[in-house]
């Protein structure tokens, strides 16, 4: 007994002086890309690009269509299976996920075996999927599965409030294991939600094993309650996750810095504004761009003769070819994306699949959103997360973002940029003229 309580309290000692992530114990980040591993989809006939010369097929692994999906979730490395696994292990006894959808089944049946073996599930979604019978399906499902179980809380969130106190979307992309236990807790963050974005889209994904003492873990249970009781509009939110956040007795960690929105999108802009100017090199992964402090920060660094690069969607290369939206993708964006190519900005772009060019109800997406920050050929930082790289990302919606310095993560990230930017993506000159579906 002494000697327990001895070991307690050089834990405790420990882990309150703890500046990095890694000091606590146990810790492990692991860091995985969707990466999908999809057919060579040919065209019927030869395309042309504005280069001049003829393009036989889309980008292999870049477009994917449905039919891939179960070759690539399927792989022991992929994030699919890694949520199998977080979910399956006898030792989960609590689950708390936030997204903005939900649509993956085997996930939805993973997570009602394990409401059956008692663990305790608490999910929230977007509350523009209600009424929709296909976006609610899987909560149906897990409702049914529940039958009016006591341990299952499913909530829509999103929206609340009025005027400028207006919530938008409940945009965060999180799911934390045994948060509300004392040891070991998961957390799993991610650029995609819980639906092609496991299996087709082009995602990463942060799997992280801490203590539940550490400040990361502290932090998100303040997103977590925030969410949930604190969310009748963007004030009521911001103020609790910033109270709660102040009441954590450790210090926050030096390698691994947490900032959730509403409320910390102006302190996630001003780290992101200092890595701009201690980089030589910015890589930026872009979804959706129509963030105003971005253009401006790429701006700025292509007159200071510094490199940037950009790797998105090939949806957003052809909403400016055809002057209207492409995809989910809009033409003002298109437009900032062009206007920064004319100044230098190194654009290359990933072939994506959709259904129809008029009206697609199924696409795949270059779904990322991240930055890498390099100086004298040496990345240093990522700046990752929920949201997309827009203006209401960091100002109204529910987000969680992070900048972390962890060697290990840094590095899969610049590994993974080159995959993205010189094997699957291609410059504007590179794509053919017009958008066709092989």
């Amino acid at each position: 007994m002494k000697m327990m309580t001895t070991l307690t309290l050089l834990l405790m000692t420990w882990c309150a002086h703890a500046t990095s992530l890694k000091d606590y114990k146990p810790f492990n980040y692991e860091v995985l890309f969707t990466n999908p591993e999809c057919k060579l989809y040919s065209y019927d006939q030869p395309q042309i690009n504005s280069n001049g010369e003829e393009v036989k097929s889309k980008t292999k692994n870049a477009y994917c269509k449905s039919s891939d999906s179960s070759r690539s979730q399927n792989r022991t490395d992929s994030p699919h299976s890694r949520f199998i696994d977080w979910i399956s292990d006898t030792k989960t006894k609590s689950i708390f996920m936030a997204y903005l959808s939900f649509s993956k089944h085997s996930v939805a049946e993973e997570l009602c075996r394990a409401v059956k073996r008692g663990v305790k599930l608490t999910m929230i979604i977007d509350s523009n999927n209600d009424g929709d019978i296909n976006r609610m399906r899987e909560l149906d499902y897990i409702s049914k599965c529940a039958q009016d179980s006591s341990n299952v809380r499913l909530e829509l969130r999103g929206g609340e409030g009025r005027g400028s106190n207006k919530l938008g979307y409940a945009h965060n992309k999180i799911f934390l294991i045994n948060h509300d236990l004392k040891g070991e807790t998961k957390i799993a963050f991610s650029s995609g939600n819980l639906s092609s974005g496991l299996a087709t889209h082009h995602e990463n994904w942060h799997f992280v094993t801490t203590h539940t003492s550490s400040y990361f873990a502290q932090a998100h249970l303040c997103l977590m309650t925030g969410m949930l009781d604190h969310h009748e509009g963007k004030k009521e939110y911001a103020q609790f996750v910033k109270s709660c956040k102040s009441k954590i007795n450790v210090p926050e960690e030096d390698d691994m810095k947490t900032f959730f929105v509403p409320g910390e999108g102006p302190k996630a802009l001003a780290i992101m504004k200092k890595s701009f100017g201690e980089s030589d090199l910015v890589q930026v992964a872009a979804h959706r761009f129509s963030l105003n402090v971005l253009e401006q920060l790429i701006k700025e660094s292509l007159i200071q003769k510094k490199t940037v690069q950009l790797v998105a969607d090939d949806d957003l290369h052809y909403s400016a070819v055809y002057k209207k939206g492409v995809g989910r993708n809009m033409t003002n964006e298109a437009y900032k994306v062009k206007n920064l190519e004319a100044k230098g900005l190194q654009a290359h772009f990933i072939e994506t699949w959709m259904d129809n060019l008029e009206a697609p109800q199924s696409l795949q997406l270059h779904h990322n959103k991240f930055l890498i920050f390099n100086k004298r050929n040496h990345p240093f930082a990522v700046f990752a997360g929920a949201g997309n790289l827009t203006n209401a990302a960091f100002q109204t919606n529910f987000e969680n973002f992070y900048f972390t310095t962890i060697d290990s993560v840094v590095e899969k990230f610049a590994e993974q940029y080159k995959y993205l930017f010189s094997k699957l993506g291609k410059s504007s000159s590179e794509l053919p003229s017009e958008l066709v579906l092989p």
